[in-house]
């Protein structure tokens, strides 16, 4: 499951789906906890947009393992199962899976953000550990292989508050945030892109990723409160998030035969004239399949 939503409360409320976001929690009226209700709908509706796509769309650490061929050329050529690929953190290559020899700066070529052309000639002095004692395995042949990469779309919150003409920001997942690249900050009223100081070092990948300063290259033009995204993720897979969080509030409350049988009843639904939400459902499955994986 994502770590925070791919889209925040703030920013699903300023699209105009005209519902009333205020009655969603039944058990109390205080705005922080229909916020906090609405932030887990809308992480629920980020982990069926993954599941949709067979893979997380934001930016993540993936290793995989697989046969390749290696070529006379010296090159190891494979299609990532996680895309778009950011990073290559590390590969590893050898005729056994127990002794793998291990490049951490491989040099590695990315086409169609999917396929990694990784060249072996980059090895220098590593010692090939591999399980036949003479030379590299590149003389045309399976090896296995395992490589660590990031892949999908930066998509993380600002962890704390960040002022005006500020030339940092502090992000909660630094996971996919590269030298020079740029992202937005989708605060409504105030967005605006940001662009990564290309001599910024971002710290090494982890499953486990901890808040970092990201030094801008340029000062921010507005000030920007805690828990608004820092984003790269395309703007129809935020809005297939959008479509399905609105679905699940348009649940009719009613234990009719429908396709959303729920007993329970709330502003949010009672006050709207539409009966269902499974056309928004169907947009938004129609926008996640062009980003399905191909194997």
């Amino acid at each position: 499951m994502p770590r925070v939503p791919y889209v925040s409360a703030a920013a699903f409320r300023a699209y105009p789906t005209y519902l009333d976001t205020q009655g969603i929690n039944l058990a109390s009226s205080d705005p922080d906890a229909q916020t906090a209700q609405l932030t887990d709908l809308l992480l629920k509706s980020s982990a069926w947009a993954d599941s949709e796509r067979d893979q997380p769309l934001g930016a993540h650490l993936h290793t995989q393992h697989e046969r390749v061929f290696a070529g006379r050329d010296g090159l190891l050529k494979l299609h990532a199962d996680h895309g778009p690929v950011i990073e290559v953190v590390s590969v590893g290559y050898g005729y056994s899976p127990g002794a793998l020899t291990v490049l951490d700066q491989p040099t590695v070529w990315v086409e169609d953000d999917t396929n990694m052309v990784i060249s072996l000639g980059s090895t220098g002095s590593v010692a090939w550990s591999g399980s036949l004692s003479f030379g590299s395995p590149a003389v045309g042949g399976d090896v296995f292989v395992q490589v660590l990469y990031v892949a999908g779309h930066v998509a993380t919150v600002l962890d704390a508050d960040a002022s005006q003409a500020a030339t940092v920001i502090q992000v909660q997942d630094p996971t996919g945030i590269m030298p020079g690249g740029t992202y937005r900050i989708c605060e409504p009223g105030m967005e605006e892109l940001i662009v990564v100081d290309p001599e910024w070092t971002p710290p090494a990948p982890s499953s486990t990723p901890l808040p970092v300063a990201v030094t801008l290259a340029q000062p921010l033009a507005f000030a920007h409160e805690a828990g608004h995204d820092v984003s790269r993720l395309p703007d129809d897979l935020r809005l297939a998030v959008v479509q399905h969080t609105t679905a699940q509030l348009l649940k009719p409350d009613t234990t009719a035969e429908d396709e959303f049988p729920d007993g329970a009843s709330s502003s949010t639904r009672k006050d709207d004239s539409r009966t269902r939400g499974m056309g928004l459902l169907k947009e938004a499955r129609r926008t996640l399949a062009n980003y399905g994986r191909v194997r």
